[in-house]
């Protein structure tokens, strides 16, 4: 029985891992296209990879929230806005912290996250 549970306990951090990984992965190709001077070309694959990917580790509530912000950066919409930009990364950045179990109570209302990107390059 002992057995049987160490294995189950492990397999679990093992499958908390990847999903910290895949998310990593997502944040950072979110992360290269903020960055000015980025390759948007290359940023913009590495986030399609990334967020197709997503499809197959995460929770409804994430992948929903992942749709959510994609529809409001995508090339297509011509009503782009920072706020709604910035509230819905947000939105996924809970989803996600709720879904790896991130043990504090998150406040919507006063949870703050935007981006942080770099200089341009020359």
């Amino acid at each position: 029985m002992t057995y049987y549970l160490s294995k189950k306990e492990g397999i679990r951090k093992e499958w908390r891992n990847e999903k910290i990984n895949h998310y990593r992965k997502l944040l950072s190709s979110i992360s290269d296209l903020a960055i000015d001077g980025q390759n948007i070309d290359e940023a913009n694959l590495r986030f399609a990879e990334a967020v197709n990917t997503i499809g197959l580790v995460a929770p409804q509530a994430v992948v929903t929230a992942l749709m959510n912000f994609h529809d409001e950066i995508k090339f297509s919409n011509p009503n782009k806005s920072i706020k709604k930009h910035d509230e819905l990364l947000v939105e996924l950045i809970l989803e996600i912290r709720k879904d790896i179990k991130i043990q504090s109570k998150d406040k919507k209302d006063s949870f703050k996250f935007h981006l942080v990107g770099t200089k341009p390059k020359k």
